[in-house]
């Protein structure tokens, strides 16, 4: 498995080091985040086939150390995406409410967001009752630590402050963090080495429990693949400061492919590069290294 993240991210970081700069379609660079799709295909693979070569001993080394910072940035850069879907669904709930009198879509906002503090509440709670018996220090501390947190970001969001910078933030968005956050921590106290403090994981010997956690983990994953490739890569939105913003000359890019596809998927798939160009090519690249 290390082997084939770690080409599959060596790949990635190639990509983004070769288009480094590139904001503008004009540019040769800029194809080769457009096009190339056989060399690139074929550099995936011969990477993949190198990594065999490589001795055991790099990837001890990659996967305690450099596999874990990369996973501790794609846990953060989830968090922003979690966060952007989040106010994205609050302000369409908000506006379908308001373009219309049906209450349906304030019931939706509001037991959304009151299904995600009682399941946390409820995650919270089997993780005490559980995983935070008598001597396990470490289970206690990151699980109220996160209660914590939790219980700060509630009161945060709708802080009188917060409340004036932006009127959008409300509870369903913190919500959405908060069960995520509690996710990762159950996921992290199922998924105890059973070599450490074994008195404090019950399900350490179940493998069902583990599949478990394993697949959730895997379809988040995919979900935040594929939600950053629409929203952030594409949109610029979620992870672009102003600062990093650069206006794309429309009137004087070229299309970017050879085959051009009439109708409206042709024209919002073109708005959808143009708006990556704005954003700048080698974020895309950067975001599946990790």
């Amino acid at each position: 498995v290390h082997r084939i993240c770690f080409a599959l991210s060596f790949f990635h970081i190639i990509l983004a080091l070769s288009v480094i700069g590139v904001h503008d379609t004009r540019s040769k660079r800029a194809a080769i985040q457009n096009g190339w799709w056989g060399p690139k295909i074929l550099l995936w693979i011969l990477l993949v086939v190198i990594s065999f070569f490589i001795p055991n001993q790099f990837f001890m080394f990659w996967g305690n150390y450099i596999a874990l910072i990369g996973a501790t940035i794609f846990i953060l850069i989830g968090l922003v995406l979690l966060v952007d879907f989040a106010h994205n669904w609050s302000e369409t709930c908000i506006e379908k409410w308001q373009e219309s009198d049906n209450n349906k879509w304030k019931y939706i906002l509001v037991g959304s967001t009151m299904a995600m503090y009682i399941g946390a509440v409820t995650l919270t709670g089997i993780m005490y009752g559980f995983f935070a018996g008598t001597g396990c220090h470490l289970n206690q501390f990151f699980i109220t630590f996160n209660l914590v947190l939790a219980a700060i970001g509630t009161v945060a969001c709708v802080h009188p402050l917060v409340q004036e910078e932006n009127p959008r933030s409300g509870l369903s968005q913190a919500s959405m963090v908060i069960i995520y956050c509690t996710y990762l921590i159950l996921s992290a106290v199922v998924n105890e080495p059973s070599g450490i403090e074994n008195e404090c994981n019950p399900l350490k010997k179940s493998s069902g429990t583990r599949t478990t956690t394993i697949v959730i983990g895997a379809l988040f994953t995919f979900l935040a693949i594929a939600y950053s490739t629409s929203r952030a890569a594409s949109q610029g939105k979620a992870l672009i400061t102003k600062s990093d913003y650069h206006p794309v000359n429309t009137a004087t890019a070229i299309p970017l492919t050879t085959n051009s596809l009439n109708g409206l998927t042709s024209n919002k798939r073109s708005d959808a590069l143009l708006a990556a160009v704005e954003s700048g090519y080698d974020l895309t690249p950067f975001q599946f290294c990790t």
